[in-house]
């Protein structure tokens, strides 16, 4: 059995906001033994920072990066050895990361000119968690020796979790593109996510320590295409060599693309491919700028 935690970075809301320009939304996978484990490590972590004068109940990741309350006093080079830290404890449980970027002007300019997906995805944080919801579909239906289903538990997102749980458990024939779900003939049909445990959860955020990496994943994937797709400077020099090192680490232990995007052609497929940041795709992963 699996869990995936999801969370997102850079939140535009229900309408365009230009100081918002891309919402990645991310999912942890793992397997569920490794939980206990990870939960362990994760309180031994707060335990130390506590005894060194950081006392936080959550490893909020733009606040251990921009330095601010706890964190505003601790030097940037120990505040970024935290965040290598995390990542490579994430290498270590043999999480995987689900990485699902959405330009926002893209998806409300579909939305504006009536694409039909948007009937179902009314905002971009939706799009992006039916994206993860999918991917998980994808990777686990394609795994050799499955060994189990998966559970997936979001943070809150209030305005958004009842339009999510409502989309999961409604006509999800639009998605069977993406899927590959070929419908049989006899009347009892199988789930169109049947590598999925049940609606999504929701869970906040200092109480799951792999919400928390999930958000450290979208955290610095937004602030990657921020400084390479959307021209954003840096805020100290050599911003984007820091950056960069992290997001590779996150590229290495991604879950394989075509989970992302998949190659399908079909109405869905096509949407999420056109929505992408301009330049990024889950294959060529880094932006030429």
């Amino acid at each position: 059995m699996y869990a995936c935690y999801v969370d997102e970075s850079g939140h535009c809301g229900e309408r365009f906001n230009a100081d918002q320009p891309v919402e990645v939304v991310c999912g942890v996978i793992t397997d569920v033994t490794k939980l206990f484990k990870t939960q362990r490590d994760h309180g031994e972590i707060l335990s130390f920072l506590d005894k060194n004068g950081i006392s936080i109940s959550e490893l909020k990741s733009k606040d251990i990066y921009r330095g601010k309350d706890a964190w505003r006093k601790i030097p940037a080079d120990i505040r970024h050895s935290i965040l290598d830290l995390l990542l490579s404890w994430a290498e270590e449980r043999t999480c995987k990361f689900i990485v699902c970027p959405i330009d926002s002007k893209s998806f409300f300019d579909r939305k504006a000119g009536g694409c039909p997906v948007t009937n179902h995805l009314q905002f971009p944080y939706e799009a992006g968690a039916l994206n993860v919801v999918l991917a998980v579909e994808r990777l686990k239906s394609g795994t050799a020796k499955n060994k189990g289903k998966t559970f997936i538990i979001f943070d809150e997102q209030h305005k958004h979790d009842d339009r999510v749980v409502s989309l999961i458990d409604s006509d999800l024939s639009f998605t069977d593109g993406y899927t590959g779900y070929t419908a049989p003939k006899r009347k009892t049909a199988p789930p169109r996510l049947g590598e999925v445990i049940d609606i999504p959860f929701f869970s906040k955020s200092h109480l799951s320590t792999l919400i928390q990496l999930a958000d450290l994943a979208a955290y610095v994937v937004n602030r990657y295409l921020l400084l390479t797709v959307y021209g954003r400077p840096e805020s100290y020099s050599g911003e984007i060599i820091q950056i960069t090192k992290w997001y590779t680490t996150i590229q290495k232990n991604a879950i394989g693309h075509t989970h992302i995007n998949p190659p399908t052609k079909d109405e869905l497929c096509d949407f999420y491919r056109e929505i992408r940041p301009a330049g990024w795709t889950p294959k060529a992963w880094f932006v030429n700028t």
